[in-house]
């Protein structure tokens, strides 16, 4: 009797291993596309999720969906005319090396907003993945002025609750703004007018393309895990510098880039 319990353990710890067991695979799919069906921001993605998307990094499963770069915030940093930092390589390539970093221990796993994160930041890859549009500098360097910047703020063209949008930006800092850079109100979203952040920025000049980078970021959710391992998609990746601040806190607000040596190169 006790030899057939520990061979009825042994088989049930082999089932956990899903990828070690017959129909493997197949388990495996239908346990993910449960959890990207319970997730109301992705279920519509529960087509995608077959043997092809689902890619085992060792310590997690990442969800590599066709349409990962398609975003307004992804697709900036293929677009050379962005003002933003842009890859130099194709897609095909950047999602090849995402994969590579992936496989590493992130650089800090967090909770913001309710969300587990884990992110790779700052990772040096060994060659150049695109151009930078930060420089970091010597706060008394000559070069660097201090300039308004207004930065879209999409929120508006979706979301049409004045006490969802106002909290958000009072949470995040925002001081959103008009086109004519007045006060953004109440009225203005009903208006449909679109709304901007303002925030204060310091810009060096030159141009981007000058400023050849080995440096990218990837920021994944955690959606849920199978026995224990993680399940995550993609949030955001880029190539350049992520701004820290001195305790090694990721900084989201440009209008803090300025304040630890991070300046905005700019042409003229």
């Amino acid at each position: 009797m006790k030899l057939l319990m520990e061979k009825w353990n042994k088989f049930l710890n082999e089932e956990d291993n899903l990828h070690e067991v017959k129909g493997g695979a197949r388990i495996l799919k239908k346990r993910i596309r449960q959890i990207v069906d319970n997730n109301r921001f992705l279920s519509h993605l529960v087509p995608q999720v077959d043997k092809k998307s689902i890619k085992n990094l060792g310590k997690m499963y990442y969800l590599q969906f066709s349409d990962q770069f398609s975003s307004d915030h992804m697709k900036k940093h293929f677009d050379r005319s962005s003002a933003a930092s842009i890859w130099s390589l194709p897609q095909e390539q950047v999602a090849d090396l995402m994969l590579k970093v992936m496989q590493q221990k992130p650089t800090k796993s967090v909770t913001e907003r309710g969300a587990l994160k884990h992110k790779w930041l700052n990772v040096d890859t060994g060659q150049q993945v695109g151009f930078d549009s930060l420089k970091k500098l010597d706060p008394s360097d000559p070069s660097i002025k201090m300039e308004d910047d207004l930065e879209p703020f999409g929120m508006t063209d979706r979301v049409k609750d004045w006490s969802v949008v106002s909290k958000v930006a009072e949470d995040n800092g925002y001081e959103l703004v008009t086109q004519e850079g007045e006060p953004y109100t109440e009225q203005d979203l009903a208006n449909n007018a679109p709304s901007f952040i303002r925030q204060e920025l310091g810009v060096i000049p030159g141009k981007k393309e000058d400023n050849p980078t080995p440096l990218m970021n990837v920021v994944v959710a955690q959606i849920g895990d199978v026995n224990g391992k993680p399940v995550v998609s993609l949030m955001s990746a880029y190539p350049g510098h992520q701004p820290i601040d001195q305790a090694g806190n990721d900084l989201t607000n440009k209008k803090d880039f300025k304040d630890n040596g991070y300046y905005f190169i700019k042409g003229n």
